[in-house]
C-alpha cells in the first residue's frame, strides 16, 4: 500500500518528461471485485478535463498573471507555472498565448474551479455524489478505498478512489487512463480535503505532457485494481441529523484488536508491559498494562485474581478508540458518529440521548472548567456501568478516557 500510495503521489507528476513508445503490451482487463459493478457513464473523462483547461486559458488571456512566467522560480515538473488571481495554470511555454498548452491546473481558494458545479468549500458527500461510487462504506484499506474501476477498450480504463489516514478523507482522486496512438494519457482530477470540506483542487495528465508508455499505465492499473479485493477498514457512519444513530454501546468496546468487555490484563493486545498487582487504596490492589499507545488498569485481589478493567485511556495518536474516534478529531466529526439531537441545548451543556447519570446516555459539555467534553455511558457485561469522556481543547480531541464504576461485578 504504501508503494500504491508513492505512485499515485508522484506518477502524473513524473508525466512531465519524456515518454518513448513502448513496446510491452498493456495488461489484460479484468472485472471489478467487490461490489464495485456501476454506472460508470458519468466518470471523468480526459475530454471533459481538456475542457476546463480551455475555459480556463480563456480567462488567462484576459488577464495579467501576478508572478513572471519567464523567471527560474516558475519552473516546475508539471511544467511554467503562470499565477492568476483565479488559480495556477502550469503550461508548456512562458507566454500565453491560444496556442500555449495547459499541462496542469490547480486553486486553494475562490470558486473559479469548479469541476461539475462544486469546488473550494465543498463536502466529501457533495463531490462524490457527481461520480460514480459503487463503494459507499468505503471498504478498503485503512490508507485507501476504490469507488468504481471501468475498464475500457485498448487498455484504457477510469477510475474513482479515495487515499485516507483512517477516517480521515485526505484526497478524492478522478483518474482517466485512455488509449492515444501508442501511449496513453494519465489524466486526473485531484480533491484535497481538510476536516471533510475541499482545500484544492488539482487536475493533472494534459498536453503532451500527459502521455505515458505502456509500463506506467500497467503499474498504476495493478495498484488500482488491487484495492478491489480490499475490504477490511469501513467508514464509520455519521449523521448531522443524530437521532438516526445508535447510541454508545457493549458493541462499541470493541474496536481493532480490543475487546475492552471482559478483558484481562493478559488480552490486551500488542505486547504491553504489565506491572503488578500493586496495592492502591486500602484493600485495593491493581494491575497495570502500559501498551503501544494505550493504558490500562484493572482492579485485581491482591494475589492478581479476578482482574475486571476499571480505566482505559488512548495516549497516542495513531490509535483508534470506539467508533474509530482518535485524538485529533475535530468535536463535531465525533459527535455526529454517536446518537445526539434528542434535546435541545442551552448553550453550555446538551443531554445527547437518555437520561444523564443512567446508562446509556450522552452528554455534551461545551463550556467545563476543563475545556469542551462528551460522555457517553452504557453497561459491561458484568453489569457495572463504563463511561467513556472525550475532553477537547479548542475542539480538538485532547484525551479519550474510559472508567468503570467500582461495583460489584455478577458472579
Amino acid at each position: 500500500m504504501k508503494k500504491w500510495i508513492r505512485i499515485l503521489s508522484t506518477a502524473i507528476m513524473a508525466l512531465s518528461l519524456a515518454f518513448g513508445a513502448g513496446a510491452e503490451s498493456p495488461a489484460t482487463p479484468g472485472p471489478a471485485e467487490a461490489g464495485l459493478s456501476v454506472d460508470a457513464g458519468n466518470a471523468l473523462t480526459a475530454g471533459e478535463l481538456a475542457a476546463e483547461a480551455e475555459r480556463l486559458k480563456a480567462m488567462a488571456l484576459a488577464a495579467s498573471p501576478i508572478n513572471d512566467p519567464a523567471g527560474e522560480d516558475a519552473r516546475y515538473e508539471d511544467g511554467i507555472l503562470h499565477l492568476y488571481e483565479f488559480g495556477a495554470l502550469y503550461c508548456d511555454r512562458a507566454e500565453m498565448t491560444a496556442e500555449t498548452e495547459i499541462q496542469a491546473f490547480s486553486a486553494s481558494a475562490g470558486d473559479a474551479l469548479q469541476p461539475r458545479g462544486k469546488g473550494i468549500d465543498s463536502r466529501f458527500d457533495e463531490i462524490t455524489a457527481l461520480y460514480p461510487n459503487g463503494n459507499p462504506a468505503l471498504a478498503g484499506t485503512r490508507e485507501a478505498a476504490l469507488l468504481y474501476l471501468d475498464e475500457g477498450e485498448a487498455g484504457s480504463f477510469r477510475y474513482g478512489m479515495i487515499l485516507r489516514d483512517g477516517q480521515r478523507i485526505q484526497q478524492i482522486v478522478y483518474g482517466a487512463v485512455e488509449k492515444e496512438g501508442e501511449q496513453f494519457r494519465m489524466a486526473r482530477l485531484t480533491y484535497s480535503l481538510q476536516g471533510g470540506i475541499v482545500s484544492g483542487i488539482q487536475a493533472t495528465g494534459l498536453g503532451a505532457a500527459g502521455l505515458a508508455d505502456s509500463s506506467l499505465r500497467n503499474e498504476l492499473y495493478q495498484e488500482v485494481r488491487n484495492l478491489t479485493g480490499e475490504t477490511g477498514y469501513t467508514r464509520v457512519p455519521s449523521s448531522e441529523v443524530g437521532t438516526d444513530l445508535t447510541p454508545f454501546g457493549p458493541e462499541d468496546l470493541r474496536f481493532g484488536e480490543f475487546q475492552l468487555d471482559g478483558a484481562t490484563p493478559e488480552s490486551m493486545p500488542g505486547q504491553p508491559e504489565i506491572f503488578g498487582p500493586e496495592e492502591w487504596e486500602g484493600d485495593a490492589s491493581v494491575i497495570r498494562v502500559v501498551g503501544e499507545e494505550y493504558e490500562a488498569v484493572f482492579r485485581c485481589e491482591a494475589d492478581g485474581s479476578r482482574p475486571r478493567l476499571w480505566t482505559f485511556d488512548i495516549t497516542g495518536e495513531d490509535l483508534e478508540g470506539p467508533r474509530a474516534v482518535r485524538l485529533g478529531d475535530a468535536l463535531f466529526e465525533d459527535m455526529n458518529r454517536f446518537r445526539h439531537g434528542e434535546n435541545e441545548t442551552d448553550g453550555v451543556t446538551e443531554l445527547l440521548y437518555g437520561e444523564n447519570g443512567k446508562a446509556p446516555f450522552g452528554l455534551a459539555n461545551y463550556a467545563g472548567d476543563d475545556g469542551m467534553s462528551l460522555t457517553y455511558a452504557t453497561t459491561l457485561s458484568d453489569g457495572r456501568e463504563i463511561t467513556m469522556t472525550l475532553r477537547y481543547e479548542g475542539a480538538t480531541l485532547k484525551g479519550l478516557y474510559m472508567i468503570a464504576e467500582e461495583g460489584n461485578t455478577n458472579p
